[in-house]
């Protein structure tokens, strides 16, 4: 996608800042990306198909103002990364699920940005990750109530994010490898994600946004907002779903 595309991506993540290839601009896209970007899978209780295309995703994310999964969210950063100069391999990764068991090869997508040191940049699990998280560190990495750990077993890395703000869940784990890959390798398991009944994104959907004091979130009639050490349920009638996408996510369907 041509270079005049890049501001209307800034403006609808939100950034405002410098735009070079430094860890200050990295940090402050990506800080950004979370606090204006939905998590979301909506497109896929309704039909409409979900491909691992810069253009589409383009369309979806900035021109509609959707969000996407992390195949959507991540790829789509790569290349506004890679427009701004920065040195970037898109990797790919499995979650870890609290049964132990790991999901399909390919089901979740990272970066690697390489400056003076590399970094792990990911937009798109779920809306977690708040800030890049330095490779090369093995103590804790933090922003606000969230920590963050990347360990190194040889040729795989385990991500490790402990958000406050999920109620009565683990630590949500993935595991991945630096071998870079091109978009193309994710198509096949981008249809799964979208049509597999062993599948967590065709089960109902889900919608995360974080805030600066917590997160937003919609699944099937409930949606929860939490905030600090406060967290609100509220039921959402089948009518009242379009308005509570629109009024706390900025999603119109």
């Amino acid at each position: 996608m041509p270079a005049p595309l890049l501001p209307a991506y800034l403006q609808r993540i939100g950034y405002e800042g410098p735009v070079a290839p430094t860890v200050e601009t990295l940090q402050g896209m990506h800080r950004a990306h979370f606090l204006h970007v939905p998590f979301e899978n909506l497109d896929i209780q309704r039909g409409v198909p979900i491909v691992v295309d810069l253009d589409h995703n383009y369309d979806k994310i900035v021109t509609r103002g959707r969000g996407g999964f992390c195949l959507e969210l991540t790829s789509l950063f790569a290349w506004a990364l890679r427009e701004i100069g920065f040195k970037v391999d898109i990797l790919g990764g499995r979650v870890l699920a609290a049964s132990g068991q790991l999901g399909e090869p390919l089901s979740h997508m990272a970066l690697a940005v390489y400056l003076d040191e590399p970094w792990l940049a990911d937009v798109g699990f779920g809306g977690r990750v708040a800030q890049p998280l330095r490779l090369s560190e093995r103590g804790p990495q933090t922003s606000g109530a969230s920590t963050y750990t990347v360990a190194n077993d040889g040729d795989h890395w385990l991500v490790t994010c402990l958000d406050p703000w999920l109620a009565l869940q683990a630590p949500r784990t993935y595991v991945l490898t630096l071998q870079p890959r091109e978009l193309g390798e994710f198509a096949g398991v981008c249809h799964w994600l979208q049509t597999s009944p062993d599948s967590a994104f065709t089960r109902g959907d889900v919608v995360s946004l974080s805030t600066d004091h917590g997160r937003l979130s919609y699944s099937p009639g409930r949606l929860t907002i939490a905030s600090g050490d406060t967290r609100e349920e509220r039921e959402v009638a089948p009518e009242g779903v379009g308005p509570a996408l629109s009024e706390h996510f900025g999603i119109v369907l």
